[in-house]
């Protein structure tokens, strides 16, 4: 190839020149080599990805550098007390203050202990530098099957991170906040500086922080001093302190117990032959310590509220400001009586009482008392205690029948009547006294808690319309579809059946209980408000029907001893054999409960009744806790037409309510009724629900 050839291929084509016509230039564009049009969209598309990722880089830098310096640790200062304060202002509860965690070091900790945390919380601890991407990995295919919150892979250094630096939210910035801490954490610290760091700062549940708080709450012992078996018990609380607490959930410690052990002896800790020993060595409690708190079993319950809401760290070391409705000076006052009737009443086998009041317009509740004596048993017999209601359930049977259009002067006659109750046994209702009336008004049965028509009553408007009832008004609890249900033979907590009846005391209208109405962090941030929701759940009409038949039973009816000077109404309810015995009444502006029982089931003696024992009781502390509240009435049914009120605690006169009078004679036999099987009393609910 000559060198002019080679000149002339290598030669640079030839450029525009400098100045040109517009011909020419044009000419020139033309001829210029096209580049294909979709290089265009990808160049732009490139250059707005390296943009936007180093925007987004900028961003997580900058976000980053504004996290708290771990170097802090070296100077690290105990939680901030979390307050509760009353409806008005005043102190209830500090909840964890520095008292409840005392700092171990790690030479002190048994190995087990560690041992047995490293194995259910993080295997690889000693393989990773604060970050694990194997969990990570599997974190990430349950984000993506799962979708909106990031969850797992966290690893030790990590939940110290985020139980020292962050808040509980489950996001991707927080997770990678806390991956970031926990890098740096394991660069200024080593493992046992880490590891000694989080089993004296993480939460095992009743007011223990801490593994020796935990040892002492669990064990009654020092942490130094814990077995193997305990060490695995203790660490398997970590995922849920509350849920699998010994004290709450025996069964389930157990068995978060031995899953420790089992990953313990998987990771080499242990041998199999241990594992088996620990699983069958038995645990004793010393029991839970008393708790401090004025109104414990309020305090206990908005606190395992707000766990639920905020997590564990947060309301126990996170300084909030928690202001509930509670009314201190009503609950102490609830309290002193309540305690006062069962001491004075245990000659009759009466050991246990629980209290609580729910204003029906807000849903506020005012007082809650789960039993007489919180040290001694921390069990909240108005959230937790399922028990029969007895004739305090009929309210749901009589709403249903005026919602069908059974009007309260329409006359039944109480004739005892035998319901087939399987194997060739027959079920008969009985009236509390064993008496028989005859004819008489629904109004008038629902006064003197007529156990017989109450039962027909269920039979004629159906057994599953009174059950939609009562769940509409806020009964949570199962409810067996028979009909002694109208007997109130299926247990329901006091707290749904209060919350219940304060939809009749707010004209159909329902509020869910609500425990606080405000909450500040430490700095005094609003970070939660709840105002009442009220929404409608039942129609006016039938409910005011039957507001209207129920303050006849405080002037007139079985609870003629919790009439108290103004407008009220109200239901007495007695279980079989007497035990539960129970009074649920309200006014326009204030519902209360008041049960006594046994806790054992066993029987009250002296044919104590509700009317007798609780009403009384309801009267005092109604007249009390109302007394700067001037009095309001119920709104009257536009169906029944205005008549003159019945005089308290007196037979009723012929010229109130003619109705109310015995029509016809009590009857002379017993009638006999076949009804479908899927309405027959079970064997064993068929029970008599007396008063």
């Amino acid at each position: 190839m000559s060198n002019e050839f080679k000149r002339e291929t290598l030669a640079p084509k030839p450029q525009p020149p400098s100045a040109v016509s517009r011909r020419e230039a044009a000419r020139y564009k033309k001829n210029a080599p096209r580049q294909p049009w979709y290089w265009t969209v990808l160049s732009f598309a490139s250059s707005m990805l390296a943009v936007g990722s180093l925007g987004a880089a900028s961003g997580l830098i900058f976000s980053l550098a504004r996290l708290p310096d771990v170097g802090s640790l070296q100077s690290y200062v105990p939680f901030e007390t979390t307050k509760i304060f009353d409806c008005r202002g005043r102190l209830i509860a500090n909840v964890h203050g520095e008292e409840n965690r005392i700092v171990v070091p790690l030479r002190d900790i048994p190995q087990s202990v560690q041992q047995a945390v490293i194995a259910i919380e993080d295997e690889r601890f000693f393989h990773h530098r604060g970050i694990d991407p194997r969990g990570i990995f599997r974190a990430l295919l349950i984000n993506l099957s799962e979708g909106d919150h990031f969850q797992g892979g966290s690893t030790l250094t990590q939940q110290l991170a985020k139980s020292l630096f962050l808040s509980p939210s489950r996001t991707l910035p927080r997770k990678l906040a806390d991956a970031w801490l926990a890098i740096q954490i394991e660069h200024r610290f080593n493992k046992s500086q880490i590891l000694e760091l989080y089993l004296n700062q993480v939460f095992w549940g009743h007011n223990s922080f801490g593994i020796e708080a935990a040892a002492q709450t669990y064990f009654g012992k020092s942490a130094t001093k814990l077995t193997l078996p305990e060490s695995a018990l203790l660490a398997g609380l970590l995922k849920g302190p509350e849920m699998y607490s010994p004290y709450h959930n025996p069964n389930l410690a157990k068995r978060r117990q031995k899953l420790v052990l089992q990953l313990m002896s998987r990771q080499n800790f242990i041998s199999p032959p241990e594992v088996e020993t620990a699983v069958k060595t038995a645990l004793t409690y010393p029991g839970q310590q008393n708790h401090v708190y004025r109104a414990p079993y309020f305090t206990s319950y908005l606190l395992q509220r707000l766990t639920e809401r905020f997590g564990a760290d947060q309301v126990m070391r996170g300084g909030l400001r928690v202001f509930s409705t509670l009314d201190l000076s009503a609950q102490e006052l609830a309290e002193k009586m309540l305690t006062r009737m069962i001491k004075d009443n245990k000659h009759i086998n009466i050991t246990q009482g629980a209290m609580v009041s729910i204003e029906p317009k807000t849903g506020y509740v005012r007082t809650l008392i789960g039993g007489i004596d919180y040290g001694t048993s921390k069990f909240n017999r108005i959230t937790q205690a399922l028990r029969q209601p007895g004739s305090a359930f009929k309210p749901f049977v009589y709403l249903t029948a005026f919602s069908e259009g059974i009007s309260p002067s329409k006359v039944v006659n109480d004739a005892p009547v035998s319901y087939p109750a399987g194997n060739g046994e027959w079920w008969t209702p009985q009236n509390y006294d064993h008496d028989y009336y005859g004819s008489i008004s629904v109004r008038r049965a629902l006064e003197k808690s007529n156990n017989v028509i109450a039962v027909k009553l269920i039979q004629q408007v159906g057994v599953e319309k009174v059950i939609e009832t009562a769940h509409r008004l806020g009964i949570t609890s199962k409810l067996s579809p028979n009909l002694s249900l109208a007997l109130g033979t299926s247990e329901v907590t006091p707290l749904d059946l209060t919350s219940a009846y304060c939809v009749f005391a707010a004209d159909g209208m329902r509020t869910e209980p609500i425990l606080v109405t405000k909450i500040e962090d430490r700095a005094g941030r609003i970070i939660e408000i709840n105002k009442p929701k009220p929404r409608r759940v039942f129609p006016e009409e039938p409910l005011r029907v039957l507001v209207d038949c129920m303050q006849g039973v405080v002037t007139r009816g079985t609870g003629a001893a919790a009439y108290f000077g103004r407008p009220a109404a109200g239901k007495t309810g007695t279980t079989s054999d007497h035990r539960d015995a129970w009074f649920i009444g309200f006014t326009p502006d204030l519902c209360a409960t008041i049960w006594v029982g046994n806790d054992n089931n066993s029987k009250m003696v002296g044919g104590t009744t509700g009317g007798a024992l609780c009403a009384p009781l309801w009267a005092r502390f109604m007249r009390a806790t109302l007394a700067d509240i001037p009095p309001s009435s119920f709104p009257r049914p536009k169906s029944l037409p205005i008549e003159a009120p019945a005089k308290p605690k007196t037979s009723p006169s012929p010229t109130l309510r003619p109705d109310d009078w015995l029509l016809t004679p009590p009857p002379a036999k017993v009638e006999k009724k076949v009804l479908p099987p899927e309405i027959l009393p079970q064997e064993s609910t068929a029970t008599e629900s007396n008063e």
